[in-house]
């Protein structure tokens, strides 16, 4: 049973910082968290204008009226996530990002983010490229960390049923 989860960010940098994180469950159910930055004692300040108006979307404006706090959203991860042995993600961005929220919020993770492509070499035996065809055969990634983990579950789940197809 494995969940896969997804991070957008202020932008891609050491000052970057996590802004919103979505996860999808085995049964298929997911959810997104928007993270106020205000929230977070580390000061969580850049913010890349390109990432706003070319990939994500949100405003740093939304986040700070909309956005939940860190310790709120790393509470909610870890009692969430915290009965699943796998969980997934996409990029070593979010290793970083989900290293960078619980620094903020002063917690641990009560789970283990694994990049899908260790997961799959280790665990299933396919390697990274399959599952990167799957996902270019999805078309174009969302951008958003809900859609995003429901589009990264779909791609795992297509080179899964693929690798039990050919080895039947």
């Amino acid at each position: 049973m494995w969940v896969t989860l997804d991070f957008e960010a202020s932008g891609l940098s050491d000052a970057s910082y996590p802004i919103e994180v979505g996860y999808c469950l085995p049964d298929g159910n997911s959810i997104s968290l928007i993270i106020n930055p205000d929230s977070s004692p580390e000061g969580w300040q850049y913010w890349d204008e390109f990432a706003e108006k070319e990939i994500h979307g949100i405003s740093r404006q939304q986040l700070v009226t909309q956005g939940v706090s860190v310790l709120d959203v790393c509470t909610h991860l870890n009692n969430a996530l915290c009965y699943y042995d796998d969980v997934l993600c996409d990029s070593q961005w979010d290793l970083f990002w989900l290293g960078r929220l619980y620094k903020a919020a002063h917690m641990r993770p009560t789970f283990t983010l694994t990049e899908v492509g260790h997961w799959l070499r280790d665990k299933e035996g396919v390697c990274r490229e399959d599952f990167l065809s799957a996902l270019d055969a999805l078309g174009p990634a969302p951008h958003r960390a809900e859609p995003d983990a429901q589009y990264i579950r779909r791609a795992l789940s297509s080179v899964l049923k693929e690798k039990v197809h050919v080895s039947s």
